[in-house]
């Protein structure tokens, strides 16, 4: 029935809200299409990257996933290659629950930001697109490529983007954005809004 889904069902039920996060905590989600790829590995990766921050809590999931399966074997492998856990890494599916206690949501594509911001206008000012964090402005409102259903390297390209966003979004959660990343940041979504993007 799920035969487009790489991933392995882990067994665990679905429900609207799984995570149990402490009170006062910082939740950091990220999302993709199917919490298959992408996002599970962004997951991992910032897991990593802010271990020393107790109080702040990492998720991830899907527009369109089905709960309850494990990443693809493919970003599997390449996190646990690079040495990142992927313990407790399972789909899940973006809910009104997930948006209403995030404090940050990034997302991989701009389909997911449009979608989030379609579902839930009360994610507006929570909600960044990954790529957006780039050092490069060139590559600023770019999407985190999908490597679904593609070689081993593009999981690679995937992993290799990260590396370079998630210390950047780390920065962002801990201690807010820079005045550059700000100023900048503005006048993009403006002129974004002003022709219809």
């Amino acid at each position: 029935m799920f035969g487009w889904l790489k991933g392995k069902k882990s067994g665990k039920e679905a429900e609207a809200f799984p995570l149990d996060v402490p009170e006062g905590n910082t939740l950091v989600v990220f999302v993709c299409t199917a919490n298959l790829s992408r996002s599970p590995m962004a997951e991992a990766m910032f897991r990593h990257e802010v271990q020393e921050w107790p109080e702040i809590t990492v998720a991830s999931c899907g527009t369109k996933s089905v709960p309850g399966f494990s990443p693809t074997p493919e970003a599997l492998t390449v996190l646990q290659t690079h040495g990142y856990s992927t313990d407790g890494l399972v789909t899940h599916k973006i809910s009104s629950a997930y948006v209403d206690r995030a404090n940050y949501i990034f997302v991989m594509g701009d389909v997911h930001l449009k979608t989030i911001l379609q579902r839930y206008p009360n994610a507006r000012g929570k909600v960044y697109l990954a790529r957006d964090f780039s050092p490069d402005e060139a590559e600023r409102g770019l999407d985190v490529p999908d490597p679904h259903e593609k070689p081993l390297d593009a999981y690679l390209e995937v992993y290799a983007q990260l590396q370079v966003l998630v210390p950047l979004l780390g920065d962002f959660v801990i201690d807010g954005p820079s005045d550059e990343w700000k100023h900048w940041y503005e006048f993009y979504r403006q002129s974004h809004h002003a022709i219809g993007r």
